[in-house]
């Protein structure tokens, strides 16, 4: 009886499990292109896979900012990958539902030094939004 309750868990976890992919939603295509002659920074946002009652429940796609303008729509478990030119940029995801969010955001102040940087982003059991670098 436990091996059978086990291999139920088992394949119940499997079929919750979703491979990371890049956005299927890009609103600005042409940073999410290197430009040649340019010194630019390769930054991915990726959004966390997430338990469906947190937060945004995964019905709503996290919105991600790059110095004011819209980049991409993220759902769970996806990413996109901006470059940017050199410098001081600020990064903010917001959740598209604006009723929902209340206005709730995530903004970092992120150096583009060259290389290649990585941020996760998520959306906590209680609404709040976090984002950390992760390389």
């Amino acid at each position: 009886m436990k091996k059978l309750f086990l291999a139920i868990c088992v394949i119940g976890l499997a079929g919750c499990a979703r491979p990371y992919g890049p956005a299927e939603t890009i609103i600005n295509k042409q940073i999410v292109q290197p430009k040649t002659g340019v010194e630019q920074t390769k930054v991915t946002i990726t959004r966390n896979k997430q338990f469906i009652g947190g937060g945004s429940g995964g019905t709503c796609r996290f919105l991600v900012q790059i110095d004011g303008a819209d980049v991409a729509k993220l759902r769970q478990n996806q990413f996109v990958s901006a470059y940017l030119d050199n410098g001081k940029h600020l990064l903010r995801v917001s959740n598209e539902c604006d009723i929902a969010s209340m206005g709730m955001r995530k903004s970092l102040e992120i150096d583009a030094s060259g290389g290649e940087q990585e941020y996760l982003a998520e959306n906590g059991m209680w609404g709040q939004y976090r984002m950390w670098r992760i390389k």
